[in-house]
């Protein structure tokens, strides 16, 4: 068959999404980052899930056995400590914190009943739930070495509940919030002890929150906020059966400020919070802040941030979300999120006062992302500013330094974001700084999918450290963000055929390495010299993996393509390493899998592929149904010859019983007539020929119980 249709591709496999250093920090199973905190010291912790069952990058089976992780790294990147706590079922972290001791605390939920407690305020997991809505909150407290110092649930047992947000004070207390139904949630005197219910029929949540002393042996104190009037007008669509429906409220994240006030950040489904007089909204549904007064005796104030829109038929309808919060010396609370309401209260003079994406009212719009520093007393915004564009935006995270400039992260789809440096123009993730007064960015930039939006801290010394979702973390000190500086900066790695980007590669798989600076200004593509070899210096670029070179297809500014050598071991970790003119000038941590397959793939998702009868498969040139057609794959592990060598000639090593197999989506496997060698191509392509079917649903392919990413192919019915 011809293969001249997707040459090209392995020169241009993907366009291009679009520190001091950036590191990966998975193993042989996958991770899902959560947060990031720091110590004085520099160092970077690190809290997520780790995927348990399967051990694959298998997107078609939904693992319900994950671990908890945590990771230290110094101020080199260097992995000096992790640790992984877990019971059978489903252990999520989603926060961290650590003390000026540099004792880490760790919350989050489990579905496991026996998960590893120690010394337990609560000993006990609420049971009678299923999936999602039978986890129980938890807490954790580790030593700087990670020894175990106190390990509990926490949220009540007579319905679900999750932490998601941790901070602890100079003495070594924690402060926790979260959400819960259950009824038995404990609370103290002085603080709000609303009702909630997780009842068949009508189920309300609470944004639970508690201090919990050094030794972990006493709740301080304790509470939670409900807002139990359901967002919803009489009349509206749901008419008055609206008034018997659910309401959620949550608890979302918290902060400590150095006399031991705590910052309560949230979300309330409906109104009816008990807020306080003189507060910036008393009134609202969505986004609240509370504050709790440093003796645990009572609230200092609770307010809303916005009031929700009345849409025709439906009802009143949040508006403002908020998900991260800050707090400095002097009682100010920063929060982050976002907002599709034109009247959220955006200060005079900060830089965006106006909502990019406003859509004619009564109607809600897309969402800017919104950075705030509200007043000690709650009262009124410092400042306040919109952040974003046309699109839907949303801010995930928030970090302040010392003179007061606040950094935050999180998701875009505008392709007008504010950015003060040209980094990856289809990136769709954002890290921006704002100065310490809201007027001006001092620095914005898009990044690729999985890089920054995750998590961000920012230690003593100014050192902004940003978390993908997939394990990928960088660091970099004030005034060398990436753009900013002409260092190079790595941002990850995927599949040259497409994929999520991390740190993980499979041994001869093309693979696709993004960042900014990497090398030349003008790109280059390779060929094969008079041998049939690509070289393994392009454009002065080499890139090594453990000392090995790898074949290079093309080198840029922000994007290079390569071959993993062949060589490498799967289950095992490598340094990889980018060289400009022979002088070393970034390594990154890498995770070797037995495979990572996909499928190279037009933009509309169908495969690049050629038709039995020698044409380009596409909308306009169909394959029969019951004919054959060639795809072509990376990613598959182990093939015959040496590192960046053409193939020139057929050769079946793919076909193993088990290993190289297609499947339909929604059915069963289809006929394959060879897997192998691609001719006129460089090893690690491999060109599969399948039967397809008349089904209008996708297929996808399986190495070894790893399957790749969907991918149509254009067929008659």
């Amino acid at each position: 068959m011809q293969n001249s249709a997707v040459i090209a591709l392995l020169a241009y496999a993907v366009v291009a999404h679009a520190a001091s250093y950036t590191t990966y920090i998975g193993d042989a199973n996958p991770y899902q980052v959560s947060a990031i905190a720091t110590d004085a010291g520099g160092n970077a912790y690190i809290t997520g899930s780790r995927a348990i069952e399967p051990a694959s990058l298998n997107p078609f089976y939904s693992s319900v056995v994950t671990d908890v992780f945590v990771s230290k790294l110094d101020p080199s990147g260097n992995l000096t400590l992790i640790g992984t706590f877990s019971g059978k079922g489903t252990d999520r972290a989603n926060g961290i914190a650590v003390d000026h001791s540099g004792n880490i605390y760790i919350v989050g939920s489990t579905t496991s009943t026996d998960f590893p407690l120690h010394n337990p305020l609560q000993s006990v997991a609420y049971t009678l739930g299923s999936g999602i809505d039978n986890g129980t909150g938890f807490l954790m407290k580790l030593s700087a070495d990670g020894t175990v110092l106190y390990s509990t649930y926490l949220g009540g047992t007579a319905g679900y509940s999750t932490l998601s947000g941790v901070a602890a004070d100079s003495n070594g207390n924690a402060y926790v919030t979260g959400t819960t139904t259950a009824k038995d949630y404990p609370h103290t005197p002085g603080m709000p002890a609303d009702g909630v219910s997780n009842g068949p029929i009508e189920e309300v949540s609470g944004a639970f929150f508690a201090k919990i002393d050094p030794a972990g042996r006493q709740i301080l104190y304790a509470g939670a906020l409900t807002g139990p009037v359901p967002g919803c007008e009489e009349g509206g669509a749901e008419g008055s059966s609206c008034f018997l429906s659910s309401v959620y409220t949550s608890g979302t994240a918290i902060a400590v400020d150095p006399a031991g006030n705590a910052y309560i950040a949230g979300n309330a489904g409906g109104g009816g919070l008990p807020t306080t007089p003189g507060a910036l909204l008393t009134t609202g549904i969505g986004a609240f802040v509370a504050k709790v007064n440093s003796a645990g005796t009572g609230l200092v104030y609770v307010t809303y941030l916005g009031a929700g829109n009345l849409e025709p038929g439906v009802g009143t309808v949040a508006t403002d979300f908020v998900y991260a919060i800050a707090a400095n010396g002097a009682g100010n609370a920063y929060i982050t999120g976002s907002t599709s309401d034109p009247a959220f209260p955006a200060t005079k003079g900060a830089f965006q006062t106006a909502l990019a994406g406003q859509v004619a009212p009564p109607f809600v719009g897309p969402t800017d992302a919104f950075v705030a520093k509200l007043n000690p007393t709650g009262s009124a915004m410092v400042w306040a500013t919109f952040l974003g564009g046309k699109g839907a935006d949303a801010a995930q995270t928030i970090a302040t330094d010392a003179a007061g400039n606040v950094w935050v992260s999180g998701a875009t789809q505008s392709t007008n974001f504010p950015t003060t440096v040209s980094v990856t123009p289809n990136g769709s993730e954002f890290l921006a700084e704002l100065n310490s007064t809201g007027s001006a960015l001092s620095y914005a930039a898009l990044f690729p999918s999985n890089t920054v939006a995750q998590a961000l801290a920012v230690d003593a010394s100014g050192t902004v450290h940003i978390g993908g979702a997939n394990g990928l973390i960088s660091a970099f000190p004030a005034g060398s963000a990436p753009g900013q500086t002409s260092a190079p900066w790595m941002s990850g790695i995927s599949n040259a055929a497409g994929g999520v980007l991390s740190g993980r590669l499979a041994p001869g798989e093309l693979i696709s390495l993004y960042g900014l600076h990497l090398g030349p200004v003008a790109p280059i593509s390779a060929t094969f010299n008079a041998a049939g070899f690509l070289p393994t210096t392009l454009g002065a670029v080499q890139i090594t993996v453990n000392g090995i070179p790898a074949p290079l297809l093309y080198v840029s500014d922000t994007q290079i393509n390569a071959v993993a050598p062949v060589e490498l071991t799967a289950g095992s970790s490598a340094e990889l390493e980018l060289a400009q003119n022979g002088a070393p000038v970034q390594d990154f941590r890498v995770q070797v899998d037995i495979g990572a397959p996909q499928v190279f793939r037009n933009p509309d998702g169908s495969a690049a592929a050629i038709n039995q009868d020698g044409t380009v498969n596409s909308h306009s040139s169909l394959a029969k149904a019951g004919s054959y057609v060639a795809i072509w794959v990376t990613g598959t592990g182990y093939f015959p010859g040496s590192d960046g060598q053409m193939a020139t000639g057929a050769n079946q090593f793919c076909s193993l019983a088990g290993y190289c197999e297609v499947f339909e989506v929604g059915g069963g496997q289809v006929n394959v007539s060879y897997t192998g060698a691609a001719p006129g191509m460089v090893n690690g392509v491999i060109q599969i020929n399948f039967q397809v079917t008349s089904a209008t649903g996708g297929y996808y392919l399986s190495v070894d119980g790893i399957n790749s990413d969907i991918f149509a192919v254009y067929t008659t019915q």
